[in-house]
């Protein structure tokens, strides 16, 4: 079974993955995605004394640095983290024989990272703000 026939559907301008073409536009999902998480996190512990940030790292900033400062560190942690990471598909894709990855593993990989990221941090935005309720 070959997997060339999937090639052009990833990350093309006409496939079912368009917006992976466009780097700048996948990185913008999980900066949205990642900044609707800050600002519900910033929000709900200004705003509720019940409420406490279960991330270590997270926590540990916002102690040392100050609230704002420390949830804006992780926004740049995490959007580098997750583009570090779809960006290692090329890695890979280099690294196994070819047989192993499909010509277009590195864009699904990119789009598939870039997406499921910014909607995961999207949803954790939304459950922040639900605590408000």
């Amino acid at each position: 079974m070959s997997n060339r026939s999937y090639s052009d559907a990833y990350g093309t301008e006409t496939g079912r993955y368009a917006v992976g073409a466009n780097r700048l536009g996948l990185l913008a999902v999980v900066f949205l995605g990642k900044s609707l998480d800050a600002i519900s996190t910033i929000t709900v512990l200004q705003l509720r004394d019940d409420v406490y940030e279960s991330m270590w790292l997270t926590r540990t900033l916002i102690e040392h640095i100050g609230l704002v400062t420390g949830v804006l560190v992780t926004v740049v942690i995490a959007v580098v983290g997750v583009a570090i990471l779809a960006e290692s598909g090329e890695l890979v894709s280099r690294l196994v024989p070819d047989e192993w990855a499909p010509d277009a593993y590195p864009r699904a990989f990119r789009v598939v990272t870039y997406a499921s990221a910014g909607v995961w941090y999207g949803y954790l935005g939304v459950h922040n703000f639900m605590l408000l309720f």
